[in-house]
């Protein structure tokens, strides 16, 4: 039977991370910054007015420092008028719990590509992380365990079970190397440790001697077996014991968890206070606690609630960046793309509240509303294939972003990808020195659909018509239009193919279509040899007509059925003097048999049989 191995990944700078994520910290961009940790009321509080907003009470305690808060000397646990007075320019944010989980997802999604299992909270012998216990507590004792190193908290852990996958990757320290890059590449620094269990792999790689970032050969691996051997040298807070009970080992000199090893047993359990049991497994080097396994949503949402509304749309730009990014990399490991983005940018009430209802909507998808949750503005981009590159995510929804006009002040975004669907994999191409994106053409598509709107662009599809004007139409350029472009492309070869044909049985035959059909067909009146006819403004005459075809009783089924005769009719136009008249849009050209106009087009003409009156339906080449 296979040793289990797990993976430990410790975000220590998460809160943090998620603050600067919503943008700039403070004007200045470089201030120390210190993070509270709060419950849902404080995310609902978020959305408040303005100018309702309490500051935050001196009374609060600092949960979360960043390492330039900490050169200043503030640390977790000081309260806010202690911090202040230390750095006066110290920028105190708040960040929910909701958050803080909703983060940890994001990590556990991306790194179900590398295991079987993936879990943010462990089971039942383990420390109990589930939301309704925490939501139970009040609010202070929350915090307080917040920042307690076991317990309930911090939390800051990953989990994921490696059993048996490492050799798919080239081995353990390859795959912290890939997971380090995956998770870095949604915003966050990680510690990683591998170890026989979760407990021992998070003391691995929170206490560690290892660099930030979890890199390759730097991130702690304990072999199979040899758990005890490897969390020996680490401090005795890296076991799960109470701080007051930490304190007390490190003032009888027992540093090291090694140090504690060495001492009788019945003597260190009288100690350890309620999680002896936890403590004995864990020196022995065993740690059997269950995983509780992430449930992966269906839909990825990101969303991000910001301390002080943004007015601009460069700074929305900016957050919309960094959510495409991590939307792109939970689809990447997911091995899927998503169709169509869903975006609602919550406003400040105070201010929306006296526009709203004054704004008239800017397209079909964009609308101003009040969903009893607040003002805020919501549209959709639509891809015409799935796709799930951070780039061809985030461009249709700059082109729109780009459109549309803030009504106020924003307070938070919130995207959803929907329409999931499995990605495409392409197959690697060895006959080229470079291959081609698959995802270009795609990708442009959807940014021209939200630029110019998604009925103007599509695929021309070929119909089966008697009708010239009826036998192409503009389909959605979405994967069902895709599926049917390989018969449109097939009867184009045999029309261009037919065409060849009767071409190379006379060099003087024309094309059987026109090369150009108008959008309305222009009428002509009465038309024959030599007869005048008028074309935007400009008169020409009919040098000579070549009968083509005759449809009779086309689409009998509907009240208005076609009995059309087509012809090809040369127009000429031309001055007494031989100055040739200006010729409109390209459509005349020089003939073709020595005609001594001085300018002329092949036109393509019908005659309504019902009513013996001509019509200009296009141009031919």
């Amino acid at each position: 039977m296979a040793v289990r191995r797990i993976v430990a990944i410790v975000l220590p700078q998460l809160a943090c991370e998620l603050v600067k994520q919503r943008g700039p910290v403070s004007p200045s961009g470089k201030a120390p910054l210190a993070v509270i940790l709060g419950g849902e009321e404080d995310r609902r509080a978020a959305l408040a007015p303005q100018p309702e907003r309490e500051p935050q009470a001196p009374a609060a305690v600092i949960d979360v420092v960043d390492d330039e808060a900490r050169r200043y000397g503030v640390r977790p646990g000081q309260k806010v008028v202690e911090a202040a007075a230390l750095v006066a320019h110290l920028a105190i944010h708040r960040v929910t719990f909701a958050e803080i989980d909703a983060a940890l997802g994001r990590v556990a999604e991306v790194a179900l590509g590398l295991g079987a299992t993936a879990a943010i909270q462990l089971g039942e012998q383990g420390a109990p992380r589930a939301g309704a216990a925490r939501a139970s507590r009040a609010p202070e004792r929350a915090a307080s365990e917040a920042r307690s190193p076991w317990g309930d908290g911090p939390y800051d852990t990953v989990w994921l079970d490696i059993t048996g996958a490492s050799h798919l990757v080239g081995g353990e320290e390859a795959l912290l190397g890939e997971l380090g890059e995956r998770v870095a590449a949604l915003g966050h620094r990680a510690r990683l440790a591998i170890a026989d269990g979760p407990r021992l792999a998070q003391a691995l790689a929170r206490f560690g001697a290892h660099a930030d970032g979890g890199g390759g050969a730097e991130a702690p691996i304990a072999p199979p077996g040899k758990g005890a051997q490897a969390i020996g040298p680490l401090p005795v807070q890296a076991l799960p014991v109470e701080r007051e009970v930490a304190s007390f080992l490190v003032r009888l000199g027992v540093l090291r968890v090694e140090d504690l090893a060495r001492l009788p047993r019945a003597q260190v359990a009288a100690r350890l206070g309620p999680r002896t049991a936890d403590v004995m497994e864990l020196l022995a080097g065993r740690d059997p606690v269950p995983l509780l396994p992430f449930e992966v949503p269906r839909l990825l949402e990101e969303e991000v609630l910001f301390d002080e509304p943004i007015e601009s749309a460069e700074s929305l730009l900016f957050v919309l960046r960094g959510m495409t990014s991590r939307i792109a990399s939970r689809l990447a490991a997911r091995g899927e793309a998503c169709g169509r983005l869903n975006v609602a940018i919550a406003y400040d009430r105070s201010i929306a509240r006296l526009r709203l209802g004054e704004r008239e909507d800017d397209g079909a998808a964009a609308l101003l509303e009040d969903d009893g949750r607040g003002p805020s503005l919501r549209f959709h981009v639509d891809m015409p294939v799935p796709l799930s590159d951070a780039g061809d995510l985030l461009r249709p929804l700059k082109a729109r972003l780009e459109r549309i006009e803030l009504a106020a002040p924003a307070v938070g975004v919130h995207v959803i990808a929907s329409r999931i669907a499995r990605a495409r994999r392409v197959q690697l191409d060895l006959s080229r020195d470079r291959s081609v994106d698959p995802d270009s053409l795609p990708a442009l598509l959807a940014e021209l659909s939200a630029e110019i709107g998604q009925e103007r662009v599509g695929i021309l599809e070929i119909a089966d018509a008697h009708r010239p004007e009826a036998r192409s139409r503009l389909v959605p350029a979405s994967g069902e239009a895709a599926m049917t472009r390989a018969s449109a492309a097939a009867r184009a070869r045999a029309v261009a193919d037919r065409g060849a044909a009767e071409q190379a049985e006379g060099a003087d035959a024309p094309a059987l279509e026109p090369a150009r059909l108008l959008a309305q067909p222009i009428p002509l009146g009465r038309v024959g040899r030599g007869a005048i006819v008028a074309v935007d403004r400009h008169l020409y005459a009919i040098e000579r007509l070549s009968f083509v075809m005759r449809i009779d009783a086309v689409e009998w089924w509907t009240p208005t059925p076609a009995s059309r005769d087509y012809a090809r009719a040369w127009l000429v136009s031309g001055s007494p003097s031989g100055k040739a008249a200006p010729a409109r849009l390209g459509e005349l050209r020089p003939p073709r048999d020595g005609a001594s106009a001085s300018s002329c087009g092949e036109a393509w003409i019908y005659v309504d049989r019902a009513t013996g009156e001509a019509f200009l339906q296009g141009w031919c080449e």
